[in-house]
């Protein structure tokens, strides 16, 4: 064979070994926010519910979940959400699927042409005994197949039934005995991806009304309750917990309604509350308080809909509290006009729909963490619409010990195939700090695909050019746990970094689907410039949106004093030293500050910084109590970092 051809021979190869590398994104098989100890937390802290319910019964799941409110629902099947619908009526749904209560595959579904029941809802009981049939009640409904999970296929189905017994004791048609009760089927439907179902365009959810006319529903002790029926096909494998999704939203039973009733005097938010930040779900605190500007968003997204027929004025505002419940920051958005959402659409008006970051929205005084709630309120007039419930949003914004992109809520896992493998994400440090530890969080497969998988953690301070500092000694494997979780790895050494840097994991082989290892991807937020992948030595930026699960965990919380074996070190003197005025003088041998890039963080004796700013000869200690601290003056550009320790003793 001549050079000629075996250079195109060898490039051949290459390319198909580069095409068969892959990116994959699955569905999870479990649900990590449900668990025995959740589960137990929510019902022993469940209020006591007195029974049976009057009329109105209404819930639009606008709370947080995980597990539907007790106060109106007697079981705990369903997974309250906002991560699976597609334009719900209000923010919040409640998602049947194949998990039971505990978030795991039901053990009695099995593989065959077959319907299982599978999720199912149920109310409280509700005395209807004081009504009659021309009472006109009715109860109505929202739903919508698929949403962002799987489509329920077409031997799969959504029911409602009705809890009720003809005046002789005997079965009427379409009912079913379970238990000594007696339900009947008051509404079905056939499975379909959202496609099909909605077209891509509104309404994405659809309305159902139940009129109850018949004697037997006019009693005390009624109830009714929603049940999906899931079927696997035979050679399907039962590995996903999101194939057979549905949506319920906006469940509404009251007297003096008509099955044609298709509005509420209600102004509601749509949609979740965001982070404050404008990629991160959360940074430590210093990083913070370092460069605020280039973290925060400009603007919030916020979807505001009116489910009236008619205009409605009314306000809307945001608040800003801190760890206390004190508000500390306010935005008020005034007065507007909304219009019905069935012609409209959402509020586009921008002080509402894309408020503005007010300026310098939180404190910038050091601490080891902060903890603020950014609380979104609209109201109707001076006494508020017929359901106040959704008439708030509210995002828990930490600034822990780490980075993160994610909610903490995977909706999809994540794999890669082909030769050595590689997966990071990229972050930027706003000042000179340690990785001590990595966070990533692993999700299980019915083929245990996590189980014995070595993968080495690697850090990188670019891609391109590619410069390594760090890459774990061992080969590290999952360790077995009871249920899908963030797993810490504490690093060999500590890694110093500044400015961009890049956090992942890399296996060795080639690797396929089977051995993958298999990470948590949250769709909630998309991060996806932030997340590159390499196959056969080639970096290349992801091709989904959403943001992989992977978390640098910093040095906030022990020493601060770390050698870091990368950086050049220099003279660095204080004085006086102690310091019993409200100046301390800094020097540094050969170094020139022109360029204003090197920095001055101070650190108190248990790891917290205190101080951040950039150099200058004579730094304002005059707010710092007396006490030890450490001062490491560090200039990236240079390379250069050096730490001495001095007293304040006034």
């Amino acid at each position: 064979m001549n050079i000629k051809n075996s250079i195109t021979l060898f490039f051949f190869i290459l390319l198909m070994a580069h095409l068969n590398a892959q990116e994959v994104l699955l569905p999870v098989s479990s649900n990590p926010q449900k668990s025995a100890k959740a589960l137990e937390v929510h019902t022993t802290t469940a209020k006591n519910t007195e029974l049976p319910l009057s009329l109105p019964f209404h819930d639009d799941f606008s709370y947080k979940g995980p597990y539907p409110d007790p106060q109106r629902w007697a079981d705990n099947y369903v997974f309250v959400n906002t991560g699976f619908p597609v334009h719900p009526k209000t923010a919040g749904v409640a998602t049947f699927d194949i998990l039971d209560d505990e978030g795991f595959i039901y053990d009695h579904i099995e593989t065959g042409n077959i319907q299982y029941p599978a999720d199912h809802l149920t109310s409280h009981i509700i005395d209807l005994s004081s009504y009659e049939p021309s009472d006109s009640l009715v109860l109505s409904f929202y739903y919508q197949p698929q949403g962002r999970g799987g489509n329920p296929g077409r031997n799969d189905a959504l029911a409602l039934e009705l809890i009720g017994m003809e005046e002789n004791g005997e079965k009427s048609s379409k009912e079913e005995e379970e238990n000594g009760e007696i339900w009947d089927l008051a509404w079905s439907t056939q499975g379909k991806s959202l496609q099909e179902f909605a077209q891509d365009t509104f309404p994405y959810f659809k309305r159902v009304s139940i009129a109850l006319t018949e004697e037997k529903y006019f009693r005390e002790d009624f109830r009714f309750r929603f049940t999906n029926y899931v079927s696997v096909p035979i050679g399907d494998d039962n590995n996903s917990a999101t194939r057979s999704i549905w949506n319920i939203d906006y469940v509404y039973l009251d007297s003096g309604r008509s099955i044609l009733d298709a509005f509420y005097r209600d102004i509601a938010f749509a949609a979740p509350a965001q982070s404050i930040l404008r990629d991160y779900t959360s940074i430590p605190w210093s990083h913070y308080i370092t460069e605020p500007e280039d973290v925060l968003r400009e603007r919030f997204d916020v979807t505001i809909t009116n489910l009236n027929e008619t205009p409605h004025s009314y306000n809307y505002r945001y608040f800003i509290k801190n760890e206390a419940g004190e508000t500390i920051r306010t935005y008020n958005g005034g007065s507007e006009i909304i219009d019905p959402f069935f012609g409209n659409g959402y509020q586009a008006y921008a002080p509402h729909a894309n408020p503005i970051i007010i300026p310098n929205p939180l404190p910038v005084a050091p601490a080891e963490e902060r903890h603020f709630s950014i609380e979104h309120v609209v109201r109707l007039g001076t006494q508020g619409d017929d359901r106040p419930g959704n008439d708030t949003i509210i995002y828990e914004q930490r600034f822990s010990n780490y980075f993160a992109f994610d909610d903490g809520s995977p909706e999809m896992v994540h794999l890669l195939k082909g030769d050595n493998p590689a997966r990071v994400l990229q972050f930027e440090a706003m000042h000179y700090d340690v990785i001590k530890a990595v966070q990533i969080f692993f999700m299980e497969t019915v083929n245990q695909q996590n189980s014995n998988r070595p993968f080495e953690l690697v850090i990188y301070r670019s891609l391109d050019p590619l410069e390594e500092i760090y890459r774990s000694d061992d080969f590290l494997e999952v360790p077995e746990t009871e249920k899908t979780e963030f797993v810490t790895f504490e690093l060999d050494e500590a890694v110093a970094v500044q400015g961009t840097f890049y956090v992942g994991i890399e296996q060795v082989g080639d690797i396929n689907l089977n051995t993958s290892l298999v990470l948590g991807f949250d769709l909630g937020n998309n991060a996806r410039q932030r997340l590159f992948v390499n196959f056969d030595g080639f970096w290349e930026p992801s091709n989904f949106n959403g943001a992989l699960m992977i978390r640098p965990v910093m040095l906030r919380d022990g020493s601060t004093d770390i050698a870091n074996p990368d950086v050049e070190e220099t003279s660095l003197t204080l004085f006086p030293n102690p310091v019993s005025g409200q100046h301390l003088k800094v020097r540094m041998d050969d170094l020139h500050t022109e360029t204003g890039d090197a920095q001055i963080h101070i650190f108190d004796i248990r790891g917290r910084l205190v101080y951040s700013n950039h150099y200058t000869r004579e730094v304002d200690v005059s707010g710092l109590q007396n006490g030890m601290y450490l001062l490491r003056l560090s200039h990236p550009g240079m390379m250069i970092s050096r730490s001495a320790r001095f007293i304040i003793s006034r």
